[in-house]
């Protein structure tokens, strides 16, 4: 008997997310373990897995819907298995067949129709004068294919409608069957940000607007996606209930980049200055374990490895991936995961894993040439580093005076796990490490 695919939970905070792709096509067997479609997290790219062979008989979402979890996405069938009977299958698993209205309603029954979203009578064809007339929201007013009265659109879709006060029946339906999606809604959002400023009349004398005005059309509202306001989110609360302190330390590393140039020139695998910084600050969270610890209602946890993540910057948002034992990896291999990291941050494809956990974050925008900034942590995590430039600066050798290459770092402390003195201690000793490099190949 075929069976309903339901959105499974993907992770403890995720009560709904967006659907991207299926990764199969309707009709194709899907082996045990394979990747059934991928959907959007707050955090990363998830893909969901067939728990067996199966093959994937009918789809209920598109592209861009919105889902809650538990809500069906598919219906799969038994490898082999007679499915013939459409009708019958569809109402054994209480999927409606009267209309696609009907099917979308049971996928999307979290997303009520407000009052007013919908006519009980279908529309009348326009006029080709009503056709071409403007609307409030957009250029160019077309009529949006219907089912039973209602609008055929996303969940997502009518909620980006309504939180922008955009009519359904003036957008350009993209989706499958003219059906409204995501990208629909952000194309009128554009359309209005261009098109809704004031202009000037012909009968008006430019130079007789005010300033103001002449500027109302030099912007454009960005949407938020679900990692923005995931970020957002977390470091507002970061600042509003972590009691943040700040240590800076500046290291110097002239023997640091002589050993980086002798191993640079022998191994195929390029380090990077953060590669050294990431074992420090692994070695260092082991020396000095008072500092290895997150904070939680009950009990400071302190842990026995050193799982550091890793700022990382992509075109959804800053994410920041956990090298697990940090302090047991040599530098090529550290260099290897967080290129691998990087890689993958820009395509949306880090796993869900690999986003949590940790007890440590490093930053490092000295690539930017900032030579010192101060970070936000990362909660439950008790510390953050940021790591500036390496700049040459007069510096003081045995009471002379000359010209050394410097790295300042700064340290974010949670100071209800961390005290000032475990702090100071443990950025005393990452300092030592980034100054006597060869402690960190022991």
């Amino acid at each position: 008997m075929p069976r309903l695919l339901r959105m499974p939970g993907i992770s403890a905070d995720a009560e709904e997310v967006v659907f991207l792709e299926w990764c199969s096509t309707v009709g194709s067997t899907v082996a045990a373990g394979a990747a059934i479609a991928t959907v959007e997290t707050e955090k990363a790219n998830v893909d969901i897995e067939a728990e067996e062979e199966a093959v994937l008989w009918r789809t209920l979402i598109e592209p861009g819907d919105a889902v809650a979890v538990g809500a069906p996405i598919a219906v799969l069938a038994g490898v082999g298995e007679d499915v013939s009977d459409e009708g019958s299958v569809l109402d054994a698993l209480g999927l409606a067949t009267t209309s696609a209205a009907a099917v979308e309603h049971h996928v999307a029954d979290h997303d009520k129709v407000e009052e007013g979203d919908a006519t009980t009578e279908p529309r009348a064809t326009p006029t080709p004068a009503e056709a071409n007339a403007p609307s409030p929201a957009a250029d160019i007013r077309v009529d949006t294919p219907q089912v039973n009265g209602r609008l055929f659109a996303s969940p997502l879709a009518r909620k980006l409608a309504r939180d922008n006060n955009i009519a359904l029946d003036s957008v350009v339906g993209t989706g499958p069957g003219g059906r409204i999606v995501r990208r629909d809604i952000d194309l009128v959002r554009e359309g209005r940000a261009v098109h809704g400023a004031s202009q000037p009349s012909a009968s008006q004398p430019r130079e007789g607007l005010g300033h103001q005005a002449m500027r109302a059309a030099e912007f454009a509202d960005i949407p938020h996606s679900g990692m923005r306001r995931a970020i957002a989110r977390a470091l507002t609360a970061s600042k509003q209930n972590v009691p943040h302190f700040y240590l800076e330390s500046t290291c110097r590393v002239e023997s640091l980049l002589e050993m980086r140039e002798t191993i640079n020139n022998d191994s195929p695998v390029r380090i990077s200055i953060n590669d050294f910084v990431l074992k420090a600050v692994g070695k260092a969270l082991m020396d000095v374990p008072e500092m290895n610890v997150v904070w939680t209602d009950d009990a400071v946890r302190r842990f026995s490895t050193a799982d550091v993540s890793v700022a990382v910057g992509g075109d959804h948002g800053l994410v920041t991936p956990v090298l697990r034992s940090v302090e047991s990896m040599s530098l090529s291999q550290i260099s290897g995961h967080v290129r691998d990291f990087v890689d993958r941050a820009g395509s949306g494809k880090l796993k869900q894993g690999e986003l949590e956990g940790g007890s440590f974050s490093v930053s490092n925008l000295g690539m930017y040439a900032v030579e010192r900034f101060a970070a936000i942590i990362n909660p439950p995590q008790a510390g953050i580093l940021a790591v500036g430039a390496v700049r040459e600066e007069p510096v003081v050798t045995n009471g002379s005076l000359g010209v050394g290459s410097v790295l300042t770092v700064t340290l974010s402390a949670d100071h209800r796990g961390v005290d000032g003195v475990v702090a100071a201690t443990w950025l005393k000793r990452f300092t030592t490490l980034m100054e006597n490099p060869a402690l960190l190949l022991a």
